[in-house]
């Protein structure tokens, strides 16, 4: 695969569409890497941007089209940007760093990108918390301490498969870390921190259950959604010029900034499911993965062992968007990203319209595949 250059970042083309990125991991450590859109019509798998890779990556994080990989360079750790558009690809070798890294995102603003480090333990003057920035325009990172920042004690394991994934959105990383939403404003470099709908105090001990969680974009604002031993849940971030009538009195500019948009028990959730389908299922709540949520068509997409779909909130009706194989219990293998895109349809994007429900359904992962590697 080229490398590219800083600057061929550059997007050329206008509009937006949503997806999903699906990152398929084999046994042996190769990877595929398919893109769908969820149209009016049906399911478009996006075959122009799908590839397959040998070479063991892990999917970290996506921003505005592009994807942040990490792997392995000359068997030296190192990170990736890669560009689906154009299959090319950005090594970075990794930051130096003295404490444990417990966050990274991927900045793009459709010209250049950011990587962002949060790193714990680097200095006792910041709660131990600071930042290393990687500027595509400079090719260099640069490093700043947190300060005036206030977050309780920091977990001392968790499970990377099951962590949140980073959202860059309105121009600003956000991250779930100790109970909190640690929001960094990338253009003022500056970093807020609001309490999570779902925070207890001993957060230290949630960190390592199994219930899953997801930031995600819609319609411009940020979602939180998680599930609990009660169900599964969409909060709305809040922005200083939001009309809050009589939702006022719940909101607290400095520390909890959510609204409940919506929620749903499990019994009631699975009696749907087992309604609509057909299937008699018996699986525990934290096998519900939310991976987005659509404001517009108040639809939240869920992944189930060897199943995503997506649920209306309106009208109770669900609909698969595709179906995965997965090894014993390792439904883990199978990861998907909300993609938010800046790219309109052309000759490179060639669009697939998947079968409809009368016809056979997208099973994963996919036999045919171009093969790239990093």
């Amino acid at each position: 695969m080229k490398n590219m250059e800083h600057n061929n970042f550059q997007a050329t083309s206008h509009g937006s569409s949503i997806g999903l990125v699906c990152h398929y991991q084999f046994e042996n450590g190769s990877s595929q890497f398919l893109f769908l859109d969820d149209a009016d019509k049906g399911i478009v798998l996006n075959s122009s941007l799908c590839f397959s890779t040998e070479n063991f990556v892990q999917s970290l994080a996506s921003s505005n089209g592009l994807i942040l990989l990490s792997g392995y360079s000359a068997d030296q750790p190192c990170y990736y940007v890669f560009n689906p558009l154009t299959k090319n690809s950005h090594m970075i070798p990794q930051a130096s760093t003295l404490g444990r890294i417990i966050r990274i995102g991927l900045a793009y603003d459709g010209s250049q990108f950011e990587i962002v480090i949060v790193e714990a333990g680097s200095s006792p003057e910041s709660n131990g918390l600071g930042l290393h920035i990687f500027y595509s325009g400079t090719g260099c990172w640069s490093s700043q301490n947190l300060t005036n920042l206030t977050l309780p004690s920091l977990p001392e394991f968790e499970f990377q498969e099951l962590a949140t994934p980073p959202l860059y959105s309105n121009g600003a990383m956000h991250w779930e870390i100790a109970g909190h939403l640690l929001v960094y404003q990338v253009k003022g470099s500056h970093c807020e921190v609001y309490e999570l709908p779902n925070f207890f105090d001993d957060w230290s001990w949630q960190s390592t259950m199994t219930y899953r969680r997801t930031l995600c974009e819609s319609g411009g604002r940020v979602y939180y959604c998680y599930t609990d031993f009660d169900g599964f849940h969409v909060w709305d971030l809040l922005k200083e010029d939001d009309n809050l009538g009589t939702y006022s009195a719940c909101y607290d500019s400095k520390r909890f900034r959510w609204r409940l948009v919506q929620s749903i028990k499990h019994e009631v959730f699975i009696s749907k499911y087992q309604n609509f389908y057909g299937i008699f299922i018996d699986w525990e709540p934290y096998k519900v993965v939310p991976i987005a949520y659509s404001e517009e068509a108040q639809s939240i997409y869920l992944q189930i062992p060897g199943t995503v779909f997506t649920y209306n909130f309106d009208t109770g009706i669900m609909r698969t968007i595709c179906n995965y194989s997965y090894p014993e219990i390792n439904f883990n293998c199978c990861k998907f990203l909300p993609l938010i895109t800046s790219w309109v349809t052309n000759d490179k994007r060639e669009m697939e319209l998947l079968p409809n429900k009368e016809q056979k359904e997208l099973n994963l992962p996919i036999q045919e595949m171009e093969k790239l590697s990093l």
